[in-house]
C-alpha cells in the first residue's frame, strides 16, 4: 500500500543494495555502487534478490531447484557474472511481472507468459520477438516510460516506430478517429488474455486462517497476509481520456480524501485529471482495480499501515496481524497525522494498458464501441453516432 515503513520489501525487486527502513535517500540514490547491476544483466536465470531479506536489496541470492538461497561467498555468483549480457524480457520481468506481489496481478498486460509469446498474444514481443528496451530505450542508464513515473527519460509511443497516419491514409474513417482515440484503444481490445489479473482486493478482510479457499482462473482467492482478491481474465479495458497528466495519492502531499469511500464512490487513489473537453487528450484504455484499505476517518486520511520488517516497529501488520499496531507504526514513520482511529474504505485506481498488442485482425471494429453503452459509459459523452 506504501513505501514508508516497507523499504525492506520494494528492495527485494527494486536494483540496490542496502536500501532498507531509515535510510538517507537522496544519498543513496545518488551512489553509483549502490546499484545492483546482475539484476538485469544475468543471463543464466539464477540470479535473485533473496525473498525475506529485511537488510535493503540482499543479500544476493541464486536459484538453485526451484529454491531462493542466500549467496555466501562471492564465488558462488561467478557463473553469473561470466554471463552477463542485454536485459532480456525474462530480466525486466522478474519485478514487472511480478509488481503487486504476484504474477500479473497489478498491471494486467504484463506476466510471465509474455516471456514465450505468441503473436496472437503480442506482436511485438511475440511475432518480432522484441526484448522490453526495443521501444523502453535508454540513454547512460535512463530508461524512456511514461510521463507519469520517469522525469527526464523520454516518452515511449506508437508514433515511434509507427506511421500512424500512413498506415490509415487509405481509410478516411479511421484516419478521422487519429485525433481523439490511442492506438491502443483499437489493437489492445482486451488484456490478461492468457492470464488472469487481480481486479479487486479486499485488505479488510486479512488476518483470517482460512480453509478450501476457491480458486478463480486457477488463482486463490485469499491470503491470510493480504485479503481476499478477485480475478479476472480477458479482462475489457475501461476507457477514459488521458493527455499524459494523473492524479495520484501521495503520501503527506495528497493523502487525503473527501469521497464516501463506498463501492459507489470510492476514494480514488490514482486517475488521469483529464476530460472530453481537455485540449489534446485521446481516450485510452485503462485496468480499473478495486479495494479496501485503511484509513483514518477522523482526518479522512489514507493510512500507511507497516506491514513487512521490524525496523520502523515491533509490529508489522505480517506478524502481529493486528491492524490498530501496523497503521500507528507506519503512519508515525510516515509522519501522517494519525488521529488514532482507523477503519477501512473502498479505493480504487486506473492502471494505463499499453502492452498484449493483438494482431491487426482482431482490433476493435466499429461495433465494438458504436452502439456499444458500455464503451462510452466513462467518457462523459455520448456516442457521436447516436448509437
Amino acid at each position: 500500500m506504501a513505501i514508508s515503513s516497507n523499504e525492506g520489501r520494494c528492495t527485494q525487486c527494486h536494483i540496490s543494495y542496502g536500501w532498507k527502513s531509515g535510510t538517507d535517500t537522496e544519498t543513496f540514490f545518488n551512489t553509483p555502487e549502490n546499484i545492483d547491476c546482475l539484476i538485469c544483466h544475468d543471463t543464466t536465470g539464477t540470479y535473485r534478490k533473496h525473498p525475506s531479506a529485511d537488510g535493503g536489496g540482499g543479500p544476493a541470492s541464486l536459484l538453485v531447484e526451484g529454491e531462493v538461497v542466500p549467496v555466501t561467498e562471492m564465488s558462488e555468483l561467478n557463473e553469473v557474472a561470466y554471463n552477463v549480457g542485454a536485459p532480456s524480457r525474462a530480466n525486466c520481468g522478474l519485478c514487472h511481472y511480478y509488481a503487486g506481489g504476484d504474477d500479473n496481478v497489478k498491471h494486467g498486460d504484463l506476466s510471465t507468459d509474455l516471456n514465450d509469446a505468441t503473436n496472437e498474444q503480442d506482436v511485438h514481443m511475440g511475432g518480432l520477438d522484441y526484448t522490453c528496451q526495443e521501444c523502453h530505450v535508454s540513454q547512460d542508464h535512463k530508461i524512456a516510460g511514461t510521463t507519469a513515473l520517469h522525469s527526464d527519460e523520454g516518452e515511449v509511443a506508437c508514433t515511434d516506430c509507427h506511421d500512424v497516419a500512413g498506415l490509415h491514409s487509405a481509410n478516411p474513417m479511421l484516419a478521422s478517429h487519429l485525433d481523439t482515440v490511442a492506438c491502443q484503444v483499437c489493437h489492445i481490445p482486451a488484456f490478461s488474455r492468457t492470464m488472469a489479473t487481480n481486479v479487486a482486493w479486499y485488505w479488510d478482510e486479512a488476518g483470517e486462517d482460512r480453509t478450501d479457499v476457491p480458486l478463480q482462473f486457477d488463482r486463490s482467492t485469499y491470503s491470510k497476509k493480504k485479503g481476499r482478491f478477485e480475478w479476472d481474465m480477458n479482462v475489457t479495458p475501461t476507457y477514459l481520456w488521458f493527455d499524459g497528466e494523473w492524479a495520484r495519492m501521495v503520501v503527506n502531499v495528497s493523502d487525503t480524501y473527501t469521497a464516501a469511500g463506498t463501492e459507489e464512490d470510492p476514494v480514488v487513489l490514482a486517475a488521469p485529471t483529464a476530460t472530453a473537453e481537455t485540449e489534446g487528450a485521446k481516450i485510452y484504455p485503462f485496468k480499473k482495480m478495486v479495494g479496501r484499505q485503511p484509513a483514518d476517518p477522523i482526518n479522512q486520511l489514507m493510512l500507511v499501515p507497516h506491514l513487512f520488517g521490524t525496523g520502523p516497529g515491533p509490529d508489522p501488520y505480517w506478524v502481529s496481524f493486528d491492524w490498530g499496531l501496523a497503521v500507528a507504526e507506519g503512519a508515525a514513520y510516515a509522519g501522517q497525522d494519525y488521529s488514532g482511529e482507523y477503519g477501512f474504505v473502498n479505493t480504487a485506481m486506473y492502471l494505463s494498458i499499453n502492452h498484449e498488442v493483438a494482431p491487426a485482425t482482431e482490433a476493435l471494429q466499429c461495433a465494438d464501441c458504436h452502439g456499444n453503452a458500455s464503451f462510452w459509459g466513462s467518457l462523459g459523452i455520448d456516442d457521436p453516432t447516436g448509437g
